[in-house]
């Protein structure tokens, strides 16, 4: 009776252990440099069942709907071959791609990828140069600078094109130009067909800000009347130290934050949120705040003094309304002070505004 038991709980065990198993060739594919313009791209992934049980896949899903899945439909039994195949779109992808499959069988799941290089579909120059004011065409609405400091005057060319059958010039009577700004064409005349730069002069210490900006200029040519071409002018200014020595450095205001986030958690819309942040001077200077800015209107601060002697702290208080909010928030506030090492510094408050029933 004892032998009979036992070989039934091998039997048993052995069954249970008994499946299908889909075992790739291969499970990544990578296609290479391929068009933009130049259709789908395939590729199948071959597989044998080394299991000991019939295998079906029940399902592939890819995790781009660029990417389209196909697989073997019929059951696949042990020793048998199979297949799961991949086609991918390129068409408004270019540059590296990585996608996956998963591949869901009676057996498990797979993962299989595809990968490659999208060579983007060659533009014409009307398309290279999308952005227009009248003949004169640029790539971008948003002329960016990028990060610079108030140390200086800086510039920045930004290439043009002049689509029209005529030459340009500016127009400087009918532009708008802050007063921290020039802005000028090289050549001053572009001929018909020609590219050039504009080149803007931007003056930081003229700005008299900190921390992210943007400016709006008005671009106009002799070809155009009456007629307003708005660009942007974005740059991230920031203060300007000179390099000092070790000596000087341990002569100088030192920012300390205990705590740089704040979770508030969960709150109804409507209500309003205050965080307190603990500020310390752990330097041998006065420390005095430049200026201190939010990135939404809805949160305001207050702190009693701009400035924290030595070894001193002092409390920064933020004060975030939450009416016309929902979902998740999350909001910083920069401090840009005079320490030489990181005079540019931030702190957030964050979390959840639920709805209530008067905002639904």
């Amino acid at each position: 009776m004892r032998y009979i038991i036992l070989s039934a709980l091998i039997f048993v065990a052995q069954f249970s252990n008994a499946q299908g198993n889909l075992k790739f060739e291969n499970e990544t594919f990578d296609f290479g440099e391929i068009n933009e313009d130049g259709g789908y791209a395939e590729t199948i992934f071959s597989f044998i069942n080394d299991g000991d049980q019939p295998i079906k896949i029940t399902g592939v899903r890819a995790s781009c709907g660029c990417t389209t899945p196909g697989w073997s439909k019929e059951e696949v039994m042990p020793g048998d071959s199979g297949f799961v195949k991949a086609r991918y779109n390129p068409r408004n992808r270019p540059g590296k791609f990585r996608k996956s499959l998963r591949v869901s069988s009676n057996g498990g799941q797979k993962l299989l990828y595809i990968t490659g290089f999208v060579k983007p579909k060659p533009r014409d120059i009307l398309q290279e140069y999308s952005i227009s004011s009248g003949d004169l065409r640029l790539k971008h609405r948003s002329l960016n600078f990028g990060k610079i400091t108030t140390e200086k005057a800086v510039e920045k060319n930004f290439d043009v094109y002049n689509a029209g059958t005529d030459s340009i010039q500016l127009y400087p009577e009918l532009m708008e130009v802050p007063d921290h700004m020039m802005v000028g064409l090289q050549p001053e005349r572009i001929p018909a067909g020609g590219k050039g730069l504009l080149n803007i002069k931007f003056d930081p210490i003229k700005r008299n800000d900190l921390g992210f900006l943007s400016d709006n200029i008005t671009i106009q040519t002799d070809t155009v009347v009456k007629q307003k071409n708005q660009f942007y002018v974005i740059s991230t200014i920031e203060e300007f130290f000179p390099e000092m020595t070790a000596e000087e450095l341990d002569k100088a205001a030192k920012l300390e934050i205990e705590e740089r986030v704040f979770d508030f958690g969960k709150v109804p819309a409507g209500e309003i949120v205050e965080a307190e942040f603990n500020l310390t001077n752990a330097g041998k200077k006065k420390l005095n705040f430049r200026k201190i800015k939010s990135n939404c209107s809805c949160v305001t601060y207050e702190v009693k003094s701009k400035d924290i002697k030595k070894g001193k702290s002092q409390v920064l208080k933020l004060i975030f309304d939450t009416k016309g909010r929902r979902g998740n928030q999350y909001k910083t506030v920069t401090i840009f002070s005079n320490d030489p090492v990181a005079p540019t510094q931030m702190v957030t408050i964050k979390g959840t505004i639920q709805k209530t029933e008067d905002s639904k």
